[in-house]
């Protein structure tokens, strides 16, 4: 596994204390360096703001390059704009780009973060676009075609890559903290997508409180048995570190034996893989969380060095509900 890194990602830097902040790419960085991972210097692609557009609105393009050649702005209370921030989210999609080209099983180490952004920017009914800009992972399958699965392991759904993807018959899958519970508010298993992309669009909304047993049945029931039957040739993972236990902004209640787990699953597959990096805000998970993942891609390591997590039956209960509801939905479409 390749690291795509530039410094150029710690651009886009916040007008106030937030916890999208530029030095999160430090301690991921600092993951890399302990587990030996390479790093590559990503390159502007001449095409990049043909890419954006497969993704986003002209009208929202032109909106955040002008506040980026403004210097500064706030598009809502989650979402900024800095100087590099149109340099840095570019940069991103291009990297992305070169790895799918080149056919890089890669971490694009980037920020800002992209699933929550649709097409105008704010999606669905969520009320901010929670600190993205680009849909890098939409991009990214949107590039690739027929063929092409996202899977989100952010604990927030990606209203933004749903969005995008809806009416596309490219198989997105997003495990989620449950969407009555957490930000943005959508992500439930009815949402199917519609038109040619009807039964391609599976939501997987977990209780607060779940564990790394549920985590690693949604895993073994309902993540791989999609991506087999879909065949992808490219897997675009939106990886955020947000779902882990100690993760302020959210209340799964997940060890890195869960994340270890799925990357072991995916990978065994053998089909090009590109993860991007979206939410996560514990510096110390960022950094321990990449090592680990490096360590497993590079080496075949699976050593999360921390306790496993269990759920509490009160909790597993409102789980058992929730996959009947993913099986009533998915199951029209997938044998699960």
């Amino acid at each position: 596994m390749i690291v795509y890194y530039s410094e150029v990602f710690k651009r886009h830097v916040p007008p106030y204390r937030h916890p999208e902040a530029p030095d999160r790419l430090d301690y991921l960085i600092e993951g890399v360096r302990e587990a030996g991972g390479r790093v590559k210097e990503p390159k502007m692609r001449e095409d990049v703001w043909q890419l954006i557009h497969l993704a986003h609105d002209k009208n929202y393009v032109n909106l955040i390059n002008k506040l980026c050649e403004k210097g500064q702005g706030e598009i809502d209370g989650d979402t900024y704009v800095s100087p590099g921030t149109c340099e840095a989210a570019a940069l991103a999609v291009s990297a992305v780009a070169d790895a799918v080209e080149k056919r890089e099983t890669a971490l694009i180490a980037a920020r800002p973060p992209g699933h929550h952004a649709g097409f105008m920017g704010r999606a669905l009914t969520a009320p901010t676009q929670g600190f993205c800009i680009f849909n890098t992972a939409a991009i990214a399958a949107l590039y690739v075609g027929e063929g092409a699965a996202v899977v989100d392991i952010d604990v927030h759904h990606g209203n933004g890559t749903q969005e995008i993807l809806y009416d596309k018959d490219l198989l997105y899958i997003s495990t989620h903290q449950h969407p009555a519970t957490l930000y943005p508010g959508t992500g439930y298993p009815e949402e199917v997508g519609e038109g040619r992309g009807e039964g391609y669009n599976i939501n997987i909304p977990l209780p607060p409180q779940v564990g790394d047993d549920v985590y690693i049945k949604v895993v073994d029931e309902v993540v791989i048995p999609l991506l087999r039957q879909y065949d992808p040739k490219v897997i675009v993972v939106s990886l955020g570190w947000d779902a882990h236990r100690d993760d302020p902004l959210a209340d799964l209640n997940l060890s890195l034996k869960s994340y270890l787990y799925f990357f072991d699953q995916v990978l065994k597959m053998q089909k090009l893989t590109v993860v991007v990096l979206e939410g996560g805000y514990n510096r110390s998970v960022i950094k321990n969380g990449t090592e680990a993942l490096l360590r497993l891609a590079l080496r075949g390591e699976f050593a999360p060095k921390e306790s496993a997590t269990e759920t509490a039956h009160s909790v597993y209960k409102h789980f058992e509900t929730t996959m009947r509801e993913v099986r009533q939905y998915a199951g029209r479409y997938w044998r699960l």
